[in-house]
């Protein structure tokens, strides 16, 4: 640390051109990021309704990407207009158009609602990209009352675009909060503005970032959204630790070189194992190995990482520049007057007078909060558009092919059984007619769509399977490839694919259908509902993973940094407490307000987000705390004037936090909403709660152990107790 702030210092001017250089590249390549986006990433790619959708294509020649064109009028849909919106999909691309005469499910009984399925051949982004234009023409072309453009592309698409309006609404609404709790905490132009400076250029360059990783690999559209999340908080944060830190020590007399030295070995080193701790947190989101998750993670580490190099680099190089103007621009009414110093031997006094107590009590507090966490329910509504708003054309075409034709075409519960090599046309089709029923006699399944219902025995169609030839009508319900035959069953819910019926539907067909058949016989589940139950269970199987990668990298992390084994490990209490107590409360709320439950991805990412930022917390009032009783105080006083002396600065960081979260439950996007929620509660519980109130009363009743040994003798006069700043001179 030492090395590196005297290289700044001897060469500021040279950092922040550097600063700026990558500033203007970051924007420049930023600018491109929208496009280059992906919608979606809720699916496991590795699980098994992934790994049936690619035999879809191969083996029942089913288009990987499928858009549908909903048509509503007064009047029955005039077949004029049917063949003008297959042209207008043709025209886009679609390699294959399934219409009514097709698929007579495709229309509503009064025929004034009919559906056409466009199948496209493209990759996920390319299709998705489609729809803009698609439906631009459709509604030019006047057809029908009503026409929409909707399936899992659209449905991905218009995730993306109201994910990228939610990132810049939040900021829009946030960077006016930001400049005026920055403008009461500092009560100057010059301090206030270095903050936004920092943050702005963190976002820029992880955005640019962002921009050519999509060239190594898919990226979700929540990257854009996690990066304004987080790059805003710690940004904010980080600079507001080192400037409150430099201002005290130019108060307490120090040239400014000497200021920037001694900031940044000590609130800099602060911030330095604050920021890695947030990477290192966010970094196991990797684990699942889901794009969603996957964009999350690095999209929170690239930003934390760069905003952390920002306030190493580029803010000690400004300070330097700037020096005692960094109090230019003072208001005069929001300019505290400093109060008068106290010495070494004053006494801090606390009205805490049995702090295990108390302790113990805010720990309880605090579990009982956590307690709907027993009771969570989660699913990702990867099957729904009700995570988009009510106005949006996808999730309008979507309710309304629901409510008046069904999701026979779009979202089935797809049921593949591929029979043993040499099994006959005739027996193949009488397994397929006893799977029928057997899935049909199941809870919440409303019908059953196979080629025994539209073939059956003694039919011309069955007699035609029975000689080797598949008709038409039938080929996507039946393949024949050699002596391998497979079929499809299309299973329709009553309550709907994200249904909890649906769920568990998925789960007994895996569990229960093959035992119905004849032995060899393999039966594999797809479609949107088994890709949003596989992807359910990947993120709960990965969290006893995710929280042991969290605790035991951020327990080495803190152990290293602060050669103490209890400090880590109450500060891994008050986390997993801080986290717990943020889930339940946020269950509640989500209890309150909607019956649908927690999105699957909230709780993980409350946790990894959660443990990096309260680091923050924790290692700037545990640092302070150390750093005075190694100056010589009692063990007592250096914990309550370190919790004093943090407090204002804890509390203004925390409120900056806050706002940035909330800015966020302005969201389009309901798990954008959620998260939002979550971690606005999630800090206002640490900083409030432990940090301010646990923690000190904790600490107080562990004794001087909790710091180890005192490698400074009372008795040495130190350097930070000469020139003791007016901030730290703080006494109840």
């Amino acid at each position: 640390m030492n090395k590196i702030t005297a290289f700044v210092i001897r060469r500021p001017r040279s950092v922040l051109a550097v600063w700026a250089l990558l500033f203007v590249l970051g924007a420049l390549l930023a600018l491109r990021l929208d496009g280059a986006l992906s919608g979606g990433g809720f699916s496991n790619p590795r699980a098994e309704a992934a790994v049936a959708q690619e035999t879809l294509q191969s083996t029942f020649g089913e288009s990987p990407q499928q858009l549908v064109v909903v048509l509503r009028s007064d009047a029955p849909v005039a077949a004029a207009d049917i063949e003008t919106a297959a042209r207008l999909a043709t025209d886009a691309g679609a390699e294959s158009i399934a219409g009514p005469a097709d698929q007579p499910d495709l229309s509503s009984p009064d025929e004034r609602t009919v559906a056409l399925i466009a199948g496209f051949d493209g990759d996920s982004t390319t299709v998705q990209n489609l729809v803009p234009g698609l439906q631009a023409e459709l509604d030019a072309a006047g057809l029908a009352a009503d026409g929409y453009v909707t399936g899992q592309p659209a449905l991905d698409f218009q995730l993306n675009a109201h994910s990228k309006a939610d990132a810049l609404r939040a900021e829009v609404i946030v960077f006016p909060v930001l400049i005026v709790v920055l403008l009461v905490v500092f009560g100057s132009v010059a301090a206030t503005i270095l903050p936004l400076l920092v943050a702005g250029s963190a976002l820029m360059i992880s955005l640019g970032f962002g921009t050519l990783a999509t060239q190594v690999t898919e990226i979700s559209n929540l990257y854009s959204n996690i990066v304004s999340m987080i790059g805003l908080a710690v940004a904010v944060d980080y600079s507001l630790f080192i400037i409150k830190r430099f201002r005290e020590e130019l108060a307490a007399g120090r040239k400014t070189p000497d200021a920037v030295m001694e900031t940044m070995a000590t609130a800099g080193h602060s911030v330095l194992f604050s920021g890695i701790a947030v990477a290192v947190a966010l970094s196991a989101l990797f684990i699942p190995q889901v794009m969603a998750l996957t964009s999350i993670a690095l999209g929170g580490v690239v930003v934390a990482l760069v905003a952390l190099l920002v306030t190493m680099l580029a803010l000690p190089a400004a300070l330097v520049l700037i020096g005692p103007r960094i109090d230019a621009g003072r208001i005069p009414f929001l300019t505290r007057r400093a109060k008068a110093p106290v010495t070494r031997t004053a006494v801090v006094s606390s009205r805490i007078r049995r702090p295990g107590l108390v302790g113990a009590a805010g720990a309880l507090v605090l579990a009982l909060v956590a307690l709907p966490v027993l009771g969570l329910s989660l699913q990702s509504p990867v099957a729904s558009a009700t995570v988009l708003p009510a106005d949006d054309p996808a999730r309008q075409g979507l309710e309304l092919l629901e409510s008046e034709i069904g999701q026979q075409g779009l979202f089935p519960v797809d049921v593949i059984v591929t029979f043993p090599a040499g099994t006959e046309p005739s027996r193949a089709l009488a397994e397929t007619a006893s799977a029928s029923a057997w899935l049909a006699d199941r809870d919440g399944v409303e019908s059953v769509l196979d080629v025994a219902t539209l073939a059956p025995a003694g039919s011309p169609g069955a007699l035609a399977l029975e000689a080797g030839t598949t008709p038409e009508p039938l080929q996507r319900l039946w393949s024949a490839e050699g002596d391998q035959i497979s079929t499809r069953l299309l299973v329709t819910t009553s309550e709907g694919p994200d249904s909890v019926a649906a769920h568990d539907l998925v789960v007994e067909v895996r569990n229960g259908l093959s035992s119905e058949l004849e032995d060899g016989a393999e039966v594999v589940v797809t479609g949107a509902t088994a890709q949003g139950l596989d992807f359910d269970e990947t993120l709960i199987g990965s969290i006893p993973l995710i929280a042991v990668v969290v605790l035991v990298l951020t327990f080495a992390m803190l152990a290293f940094a602060w050669r103490s084994v209890i400090l880590p490990l109450l500060a891994l209490g008050f986390n997993l407490l801080v986290v717990g107590a943020s889930v339940g409360a946020l269950t509640l709320v989500q209890g309150w307000i909607s019956d649908e439950p927690l999105n699957s991805v909230t709780p993980i990412l409350l946790f990894a987000v959660m443990f990096g930022l309260s680091m923050d917390y924790m290692v700037i009032i545990m640092s302070r705390m150390r750093e005075l009783y190694r100056d010589g105080l009692p063990f007592d006083q250096a914990v309550l004037r370190g919790a004093a002396v943090t407090r204002g600065m804890i509390n203004s960081a925390a409120l900056i936090m806050v706002a940035v979260f909330l800015s966020f439950t302005t969201a389009q996007i309901s798990i954008v909403r959620e998260i939002g929620i979550g971690l606005a509660i999630a800090v206002v519980l640490d900083a409030v709660v432990i940090r301010m109130l646990v923690m000190p009363s904790v600490l107080r009743a562990i004794g001087p152990r909790a710091f180890g040994r005192r490698e400074v003798s009372p008795d040495v006069p130190s350097a930070a107790s000469a020139a003791e700043s007016p901030a730290e001179a703080v006494s109840h």
